[in-house]
């Protein structure tokens, strides 16, 4: 019995031990950092996710996402003076001249992949007649996305100089652009990208090959492979001596979910790339899509107007049901669900009709939505035609008496009429 009980306790300790691990929060040393659920934006951890700090070149996730609403891919832009001379002091560049001609998708691919400063103005001022009218777009996208403590003075990310100053960003808000971004399919295909080929120009006889600046991406199957994740989807690196080091990234597992890892304000550049791949594994190791409305599961009954029989109907959640990313086991599920359910529902109705939804939300954001079903059909009632006036007149007892007197004394004129024209004609027939 003793020895039983000292296994059952060892057991017991070890599980509790193993929760704990799972659960224990990622050691990060930076100036602020969040993890989302990129589907829903739905936050799992964080520090200081609205300190307004440097966002260096996670910028140019808002310059992108400007250039493919706004440009053509395929647009053929010219490069100023201008942009070379703005790259800033130790800014990545691919060494484009005045009056190189590219494409809107070659500058993007050098933009994101390559992150070079200069292609950010280049596209600024092709899209737009000044530079000042593409910042403001920028800070005009940020607030519709709701990065309200977000403000871009330039495309690239440069904070040097007294402008550079109130070139700020939260990882709050960059997970709320990054989300957005990553909604766009392009931009989603040039962030996993390791390397890009800019071809010849009017300028360079050569094509131009760079790689990423994004060591998840380069070392995905060697050092930053994850028995958490399956790949590694983007998204941006962002460095400069007043930002110190930043990284955007994301990550995708085996069941489709998806993770937005938001980290700012890094001494070492090597550690921000290994902060990342902890607080992406962090996520994936506590949270998990889990069935929170079960497929055809009765939500509530509700009346019908102009029921031909049975006027009371079961709703019912749609057969797919609801899976929502909540923490395992062990932690707390904190979660409400709301019902929006039609309440002016009027026959007929065909089973399966959608009747109205449900939300699931956790600190305002939405988790999960299903449309909620009638359960089966339910017939109009069919009302009888209209009674016609005898109808009528023989059912009410004065009309009746009134019709049955007019009917006798109808009856007897004409019975007497004829009576006295048989008289009549006896009399004359006579004379």
């Amino acid at each position: 019995m003793k020895k039983t009980f000292i296994i059952f306790t060892f057991v017991a300790i070890l599980f509790i031990n193993i929760t704990c691990v799972n659960a224990q929060l990622p050691d990060i040393d930076a100036r602020s950092y969040i993890l989302v659920d990129s589907k829903t934006g739905q936050v799992l951890i964080h520090y200081n996710p609205d300190l307004k700090t440097y966002p260096a070149s996670t910028t140019k996730i808002m310059t992108a996402i400007l250039a493919i609403e706004m440009g053509d891919l395929d647009q053929v832009m010219t490069v100023n003076q201008s942009a070379i001379d703005d790259i800033g002091p130790g800014g990545m560049h691919i060494g484009l001249l005045p009056g190189e001609q590219l494409t809107l998708r070659n500058l993007l691919d050098a933009l994101l992949v390559r992150s070079a400063n200069e292609t950010a103005y280049v596209i600024a001022e092709n899209l737009c007649s000044t530079r000042s009218e593409f910042y403001d777009l920028m800070n005009k996208k940020s607030k519709e996305l709701g990065a309200v403590n977000t403000n871009f003075v330039n495309p690239c990310g440069i904070d040097n100089g007294k402008a550079g100053e109130n070139h700020l960003s939260t990882a709050s808000d960059l997970a709320k652009i990054a989300r957005y971004a990553m909604t766009l399919p392009y931009f989603r295909e040039v962030v996993k990208k390791t390397v890009i080929t800019i071809p010849p120009t009017n300028k360079h006889n050569e094509e131009v090959v760079v790689g990423s600046t994004n060591r998840l991406l380069l070392y995905s199957k060697a050092k930053y492979k994850s028995d958490y994740y399956s790949e590694i989807t983007g998204i941006k690196t962002g460095s400069t001596d007043r930002a110190l080091n930043n990284l955007v990234s994301s990550a995708i597992n085996d069941d489709g979910v998806e993770l937005i890892a938001v980290i700012l304000g890094v001494q070492n550049y090597d550690m921000v790339f290994d902060y990342s791949k902890n607080l992406l594994e962090y996520g994936f190791k506590n949270y998990t899509m889990q069935p929170v409305i079960a497929p055809n599961q009765f939500i509530e009954s509700v009346t019908v107007t102009d029921a031909a029989q049975n006027d009371s109907l079961d709703i019912i959640a749609s057969p797919e049901g609801l899976k929502c990313l909540l923490p395992n086991k062990g932690h707390a599920k904190n979660y409400e669900i709301k019902k929006y359910i039609n309440t002016n529902i009027k026959a007929p109705i065909k089973k399966g009709e959608v009747l109205g939804y449900i939300e699931v939300r956790s600190s305002g954001a939405l988790l999960g939505k299903i449309n909620t079903v009638a359960s089966r059909d339910v017939e109009k009632l069919i009302p009888p035609p209209p009674e016609s006036v005898v109808s009528k007149s023989l059912k009410s007892p004065i009309l009746k008496r009134v019709t049955i007197g007019s009917l006798m004394f109808l009856l007897i004129f004409c019975l007497l009429r004829f009576s006295l024209r048989r008289i009549s004609r006896n009399i004359n027939s006579k004379g």
